[in-house]
């Protein structure tokens, strides 16, 4: 029986892809949007092949967290707050806690969470799956990650983490497809029936 749904931010609640490449290209005004992207083929705060400064990335977190308004939301306020009734929310992203408490509280969407695990807590997104499958005692069949990252895709295999994937936010369907996930999805509508489809394969089994 499914018990928990584990969200990434960025790109998946958080309509954060323009914003944040605007922000990084005030550091490297050459960057590329391919080359951009290519940093979320594995964990983005080890995979830094721009090699960032401690300092700059300090600023390009402040910056965002400056810039960030409800509307850089995706539209999911009601499917959140029915899903949180059923099932425990986590939110694991490689954003700053302080930012992304701020983002969820922009939507008034924080309390329905039962834990904000950011960058502050681990910067490695498999102990922070660890550690929730620990604190909560579940086993990782038991949850549902979404993401829209190959690298996230990786790391959620990692611990045998059922992962959704979703084109709406940093990456395509094609680079999403080399992590294997167990669906990917392009529509925010299908964000309900395809948890309704896993809980209702894990009864089945």
């Amino acid at each position: 029986m499914l018990k928990a749904i584990i969200f990434d931010f960025d790109g998946v609640l958080g309509d954060t892809y323009a914003m944040s490449l605007e922000v990084f290209r005030t550091f490297r005004s050459d960057l590329s949007d391919q080359s951009y992207k290519d940093q979320y083929n594995g964990n983005v705060l080890h995979n830094n092949p721009m090699d960032f400064k401690p300092e700059e990335k300090d600023v390009f977190f402040q910056e965002m967290h400056k810039r960030f308004e409800e509307k850089h939301l995706f539209p999911f306020k009601k499917e959140l707050q029915n899903l949180s009734e059923e099932y425990k929310l986590f939110v694991v992203s490689s954003t700053r806690e302080e930012n992304l408490n701020k983002y969820l509280n922009c939507g008034n969407l924080l309390q329905n969470f039962e834990q904000i695990l950011g960058s502050d807590t681990n910067k490695s997104k498999v102990v922070k799956f660890k550690m929730i499958f620990e604190k909560y005692n579940l086993k990782a069949e038991e949850c549902l990650f979404f993401t829209d990252t190959l690298g996230d895709l990786r790391e959620s295999f990692e611990v045998n983490l059922p992962s959704v994937g979703v084109t709406w936010g940093f990456q395509d369907h094609e680079t999403l497809k080399k992590g294997e996930p167990w669906k990917i999805i392009s529509e925010f509508e299908e964000l309900i029936p395809t948890i309704e489809e896993y809980n209702n394969q894990l009864k089945s089994v």
